[in-house]
């Protein structure tokens, strides 16, 4: 039985709350990345920013609306989240908050179902006490489903 600690990536490219959308940007293009957990300063889980969170801004425009503006975007089938997160500056502003983890004890057939059902590319990967321990993505399950030597660092 292979667990999601068998396959997780351990060094995870992480940011705090304070990490402004530039920060977020760069570190997402240079370990070429699609998702950032974001951590406190005990390394403990607070949120998740993704590449979609990020690209709001370019779809919606980065201003931040007004009580009218968000009703008319809501009229206009926008959804308010995205629009909420295109004005965000800073991880706070525009991570997800409630986010799907796994633990390093699952069985990793049970992750994969989990990021299969919810839609989610990746997984947090966290310890009893939350802090963040690894991260698995659909590619470690694929990598190991076929046997594939995945090139990034464990």
């Amino acid at each position: 039985m292979v667990h999601v600690r068998d396959v997780m990536t351990g060094d995870v490219v992480t940011v705090g709350l304070d990490a402004t959308y530039d920060e977020m940007v760069d570190r997402l293009l240079a370990h070429d990345i699609s998702g950032l957990p974001v951590v406190d300063a005990d390394g403990v889980l607070l949120g998740l920013v993704t590449e979609a969170d990020l690209v709001s801004r370019e779809a919606y425009g980065a201003e931040r609306r007004r009580p009218l503006g968000l009703i008319a975007d809501y009229l206009r089938n926008r959804d308010p989240a995205w629009v909420r997160k295109a004005s965000g500056t800073t991880a706070r502003e525009i991570m997800t908050h409630a986010v799907t983890t796994a633990s390093p004890d699952d069985e990793l057939r049970v992750a994969a179902r989990r990021m299969l059902e919810s839609g989610y590319k990746r997984l947090p990967v966290v310890a009893t006490d939350g802090r963040l321990v690894g991260i698995v993505s659909r590619r470690d399950v694929l990598a190991l489903a076929y046997h594939i030597d995945d090139p990034r660092p464990r």
